[in-house]
């Protein structure tokens, strides 16, 4: 292209636009009747990559570049040769006052200034950093306005997004005031660090103030220096090479968070900042290149705030992952003195031992209870960190209530309650983990006994109501007051106690109740009059349509081969808690099996050189080597083909459990062991496939 057009070379896009389009049909007429300033003006906007947008005249016609038509959406390209108060009317007291202004030779700029623009069919909240300076002709007469426009949507809701979290966290209790620093120019008074770059020297020929205090040198001492001469520190970094490509290539270049190290000519001190910049070569009137024009943001305090956000997720996790070990290892420090204690009180009942038996129900009572509290506190560790796998199942609510109410009767014995049961005995299927579905039952009927006063009526109903199955749990006790109903399903919760807490528990049965309830994509609620007028807790579960019976699944058919009732098996035992070890002895042999001990794995090896035993009850934790360990020696040792491996561990979680059964244990079974559990997991068959048993 030549002649008249020479001026209007590149531009992207927007330039072929400008080329092709039939200029004398809009306000500004010919181009070949066009100032040298409108030309200049253009040049400046098509060669800039920041979004730049020229309003020229009283109509104020925009002619804009590639940038601004991608952030004007779906109103490129007619926006092209249109008066801006036409292109955008939802903002045109805005534009109105923008052009009164810069046509009256004034700047305006504006920081994260929020608009409402429709750029692609429907409203958008969007913030922007603006800045408006006039264009003057010849004379100095404004006769135009040029825009600068800078999105900063994304920012501003990073930085709402980080504050909210630093809150949370509770990390910072301080307000961040957001700079507002509003420039009255496009150049010395422009809301962006401005920098004009001149030869292949790069003489600086203006630097606006926050240029210069981001390198830390005053205006004198920069102006009409080569760069790397005013800042010799900057000549080894990255900086240099990349400018000369722009002058010599003349393709801009975008830098995002680049790092910029600059040292004090007074002092010496360094200073680090990162910056986001665009260099953007500039031409004269002939299209050669004469030079680079900078614009620069400095956003250090964006990524400080994300490398501190990203510190505080970090100490998120590693806070979480020492939670998690440290319910682990209380579940286990808590589960190994109960073992014996537990066999202890069984094997007295198995011998027919009557005496003392109203203290050994004393300490069955406290076993049983404590050992509730440390699965409800692991429960809710695993069901927060959605570690919780549910067994699904079609199963009757029948059978989930008739197995809750096994284990929440000691305690509405205890308290001389009367339970009525209303529940039909099939028709109200549902697919559900059956053990899960019976704590919550037993949570809830256990939670009616703790509260209702001795004597008193506790009431559970079910039945169908259109494609749910409706569960209540009524009671006649203390009733709930309305400040505490709506947080009884919160941690911790609990109705208000006497100093001896008479009632028990940590508050995290409901909990986990709510929290069950959601994994089979029902609801729970609750409802009371208030105090001492009882409550009642409903529970909504999807329920399956009826189907014709069919055969038991073959894994609940008899297996063919395996010892019945009354046959010894050889059964080793290694535990290094003595007391648990010959508690569980005495149990096994009381059982009529032939038994061995051991409280190590080198010693476990001996035995089983001479014993050969059918099974082997292995702890996990040992020393010298733990169970995972020994259970790998056994498994190769000669003549233990056919050995079966039960892991006894205080460690209960589905992480336990998975590493158990890839290391080979047919069962999983977590202290305390109730005897009838250890009984059957020793006549059952060995597991194919599948998680570990618990």
């Amino acid at each position: 292209m030549s002649g008249t057009y020479d001026w209007l070379t590149g531009g992207g896009e927007m330039g072929a636009r400008m080329r092709a389009m039939d200029w004398s049909a809009t306000a500004l007429g010919p181009i070949a009747d066009w100032s040298v300033t409108l030309k200049a003006s253009i040049g400046i906007v098509l060669g800039s990559p920041m979004p730049m947008v020229m309003l020229w005249g009283g109509d104020g016609v925009m002619i804009y570049n590639d940038a601004y038509s991608v952030f004007a959406g779906g109103r490129h390209p007619r926006l092209l040769g249109s008066p801006v108060l036409e292109g955008w009317p939802e903002v045109a007291d805005f534009n109105r006052h923008v052009m009164q202004v810069g046509l009256g030779g004034g700047t305006l700029a504006f920081r994260d200034q929020q608009l409402v623009l429709y750029r692609n069919g429907a409203a958008e909240d969007v913030s922007m950093d603006l800045s408006y300076s006039p264009i003057r002709d010849e004379t100095g007469t404004p006769v135009g306005v040029l825009a600068i426009v800078v999105e900063t949507t994304e920012r501003v809701r990073a930085e709402r997004d980080r504050a909210l979290l630093l809150a949370r966290e509770q990390l910072a209790h301080r307000d961040a005031e957001l700079q507002k620093q509003h420039l009255f120019s496009l150049f010395m008074q422009a809301p962006t660090a401005i920098v004009v770059l001149r030869g292949p020297e790069f003489v600086v020929e203006l630097a606006n103030p926050l240029a210069c205090a981001v390198w830390g040198r005053r205006y004198d001492e920069v102006i009409n220096r080569p760069l790397f001469d005013a800042l010799p520190e900057l000549r080894a970094q990255v900086f240099n090479d990349l400018l000369d490509d722009v002058y010599r290539s003349g393709v801009p270049h975008l830098g995002t968070e680049t790092k910029a190290t600059f040292v004090s000519a007074e002092t010496g001190t360094k200073k680090t900042v990162y910056l986001t910049f665009v260099y953007a070569p500039f031409r004269d009137v002939r299209g050669e290149i004469e030079g680079v024009f900078v614009i620069a943001s400095d956003v250090t305090d964006q990524v400080l705030a994300r490398q501190q956000v990203d510190q505080l997720h970090d100490a998120a996790e590693a806070a979480n992952r020492a939670k998690d070990e440290f319910l682990a290892m209380l579940g286990h420090e808590l589960r190994n003195p109960l073992a014996p204690i537990q066999t202890a009180l069984q094997l007295m009942r198995l011998r027919g031992d009557g005496s003392a038996e109203r203290e050994r129900t004393v300490i069955q009572r406290q076993v049983d209870h404590l050992t509730r509290l440390v699965d409800d506190l692991l429960d809710v560790s695993r069901i927060e960190r959605g570690k919780v796998e549910l067994k699904r199942e079609r199963v009757e609510i029948a059978d989930i209530v008739a197995k809750a109410i096994e284990t929440a009767s000691p305690l509405l014995e205890q308290r001389r309650h009367t339970l009525e049961v209303v529940v039909p005995r099939s028709g109200l299927a549902i697919d559900g983990d059956q053990v899960r579905l019976a704590q919550v039952v037993s949570n809830l009927l256990t939670n009616a006994a703790k509260y209702t006063e001795p004597e008193g009526r506790v009431t559970i109903a079910a039945a169908a109501d259109g494609g749910e199955i409706v569960l209540r749990v009524r009671d006649t006790g203390v009733g709930i007051v309305p400040d505490l109903l709506p947080h009884v399903f919160g941690l911790f919760v609990q109705g208000r106690q006497s100093l001896d807490r008479s009632h028990g528990g940590l508050g995290l049965g409901l909990t986990i109740v709510r929290s069950l309830v959601a994994l089979h994509g029902g609801t729970v609620s609750v409802h009371s009059d208030g105090a001492g007028r009882g409550s009642e807790f409903v529970v909504r579960l999807p329920r399956l349509p009826e189907r014709a019976p069919t055969m038991p699944p073959a894994h609940e058919l008899a297996a063919e081969g395996l010892p019945r009732a009354g046959d010894g098996l050889r059964v080793l035992v290694v535990d290094d808690n003595e007391d648990a070890a010959d508690m569980l002895i005495a149990a096994l042999t009381l059982k009529g099996h032939e038994t061995r001990v051991a409280h190590d794995g080198p010693g476990a090896l001996r035995v089983c050189e001479e014993f050969r035993p059918d099974v082997a009850l292995l702890d996990i934790g040992l020393p010298v080597m733990d169970g995972y360990e020994l259970a790998e020696r056994l498994q190769s040792a000669p003549g233990m083909e056919r050995l079966r491996l039960i892991a006894v561990t205080g460690y209960g979680q589905d992480t336990d459990r998975r590493r158990s059964r890839a290391a080979g244990f047919d069962r999983h079974l977590v202290k305390p062991i109730d005897l009838e559990t250890l009984e059957q997991a020793l006549r059952s068959a060995p597991l194919e496939s599948g998680p570990a048993a618990g």
